[in-house]
Order: structure tokens, then sequence, then C-alpha cells
């Protein structure tokens, strides 16, 4: 079960990446010189948009698998490493002298 939440984190968090990456962004379109910018700038905000919504419940599930991680991985190892660690009988004292 925990290979599976791994592989779809994996899996999101690159689709998330890709779908940041296409989208173009709110001034990709206006110039600074020319009327385009001024149109632009009173111009109504764009739709909400199907990559929009696709990246928002991307971003939902990459949050979700996180926590789930998380938990199952401090469930996981409740051991120290320090308790795997095993201290010699005492040795006998060296002089360096």
């Amino acid at each position: 079960m925990y290979g599976l939440i791994l592989t779809l984190h994996f899996i999101v968090c690159i689709l998330l990446i890709l779908l940041v990456l296409l989208q173009s962004g709110k001034g990709s379109a206006a110039g600074i010189f020319g009327a385009s910018g001024a149109d632009n700038l009173f111009a109504s905000p764009t739709a909400f948009n199907a990559v929009n919504k696709f990246t928002a419940i991307l971003a939902a599930v990459l949050m979700a698998t996180s926590i789930v991680l998380t938990i199952a991985s401090n469930k996981k190892s409740s051991s120290s490493v320090l308790d795997k660690v095993q201290i010699p009988a005492s040795a006998p004292a060296q002089t360096g002298k």
C-alpha cells in the first residue's frame, strides 16, 4: 500500500510540474509598449478553464498523498537508530606511553 501511494505521489508531482509549465501567465500577451497592454489592464480575468481545474485537483491530491505518506512513514519507523547500536563490553584501558 505504501508503494502504491508513493508511486501515485510521483506521478502527480510530474503531472503537476508539466501542467504548471504549460499554463500561460497573466501578462504573457501584454506588451510593455502598445495598445494591447491598456486593453488587458481593464479586461476581465480569464475563466477558470479545464487546465486550471485539473491543476487544482492535482494539487489537492498531492497534498493528500503527502499527508498520508507522512503518517505512514511515522508508523513504519517507530524505532530509533540508536536502538540498533551494540555497545561492546568494557575493553581494557590502553595507555599511550
